[in-house]
């Protein structure tokens, strides 16, 4: 074989080897280029999706809250809630009591009790009272109104009764001391009992039958 001359070999490294050379370098560029910029985009999309996972979390985390203290606040309202309902209801049942309708018939025999005992017609104001306790408790008042009314003409009903057992107690022992003919005894006994009760009908009448008898009328 003819051997490759001097010019001919540097004729093949100008157009053949050199060429060659300089497209593998380039090829291996582009290569290191396209692979660093891959990584750097899949670091951007890892980075980006960290980012956006995060903001998720803390936008779940704020959701989170929020409905903890929207319920909290709720459930700190409630007691108020319930506090202002039972002073409504106390308040609606208490005006109720209030404005309960007495039954006309009562109101009539409290005020004609109470004109009775004023004037000292204590047997009247007596019965009269009796009659007003005993359609109290017959009527559909509440309790409390019931015992609200009753108290109102109590104290009296119980002084009228009171004047009328002694006022009674001086009038039978006047007329057992008259029976006996112990006149003077039978006298002071029947002024007694005019002492406590001055309008006493049957008393009156047997104090002057007795200042007859006595010969002091």
């Amino acid at each position: 074989m003819k051997k490759i001359s001097s010019r001919n070999k540097r004729f093949i490294q100008c157009f053949f080897i050199r060429p060659a050379a300089i497209l593998a370098i380039l090829i291996i560029i582009v290569s290191l280029s396209a692979f660093f910029t891959g990584c750097s985009r899949n670091k951007i999309r890892e980075t980006s999706a960290s980012a956006e996972t995060q903001d998720q979390q803390a936008t779940q985390t704020s959701g989170t809250e929020n409905i903890s203290g929207s319920t909290a606040a709720e459930s700190a309202k409630e007691p108020e809630g319930s506090e202002t309902s039972k002073k409504e209801t106390e308040t609606t049942a208490a005006a109720t009591e209030t404005t309960e309708a007495i039954p006309a018939e009562i109101t009539q025999l409290i005020k004609s009790a109470n004109s009775y005992y004023s004037n000292g017609e204590y047997g009247l104001a007596k019965s009269t009272y009796r009659k007003a306790d005993i359609a109290i408790g017959n009527s559909a008042l509440s309790e409390n109104a019931k015992k609200k009314l009753k108290d109102s003409f109590g104290a009296k009903y119980n002084k009228a009764k009171d004047i009328i057992e002694t006022a009674t107690m001086h009038y039978a022992n006047a007329m057992q001391f008259q029976y006996e003919q112990r006149y003077n005894e039978a006298k002071k006994e029947l002024e007694a009992a005019l002492a406590v009760y001055p309008k006493y009908a049957e008393a009156q009448e047997a104090y002057e039958s007795l200042k007859a008898v006595m010969g002091l009328a």
